[in-house]
């Protein structure tokens, strides 16, 4: 299972080096994904070892809604859900950041949720290029009622 997840990551490594308009970053993505849609849910007690934390802790994060079902029975975990989790616990703790995960997962979940909105991700490409519009801050409180 490991081994899988792994070859799964090297793909999205090498698709996040692609220009987001490029088409092959799309089929790596999309070959990604499907990898992942291909294997059947992981037991708890497989993605224990998997995340370096206990059962129990896998159990908890489970009842906590970091880590999901992948149906009602509770037979195993939804694997993409699993791997994303993997990727932001590796990825925290490289950073030095090994307590309350639980919270620095959510956190991290929330904001790749944030920058997925494609229209975020248009003012963005608008403002780096120049297309926003200046505003004076203190107009802007008046106008929207808050000024001091």
């Amino acid at each position: 299972m490991e081994k899988v997840l792994s070859r799964v990551g090297v793909l999205e490594r090498i698709a996040s080096r692609i220009s987001e308009d490029d088409q092959s970053r799309a089929d790596l993505l999309k070959v990604s994904r499907d990898v992942l849609a291909d294997l059947d849910p992981i037991p708890v007690s497989v993605a224990a070892p998997l995340l370096g934390v206990s059962e129990p802790t896998v159990r908890s994060w489970t009842r906590r809604g970091l880590l999901i079902y992948a149906d009602a029975q509770d037979n195993g975990l939804d694997v993409r859900r699993l791997y994303e989790v993997i990727a932001l616990v590796r990825e925290l703790r490289a950073a030095g950041q090994t307590h309350d995960l639980l919270n620095k997962v959510w956190q991290r979940l929330a904001d790749n949720a944030v920058l997925e909105r494609s229209d975020l991700r248009e003012s963005l490409v608008q403002m780096r290029r120049g297309d926003g519009i200046p505003t004076d801050i203190d107009e802007l409180e008046r106008d929207l009622g808050i000024a001091d």
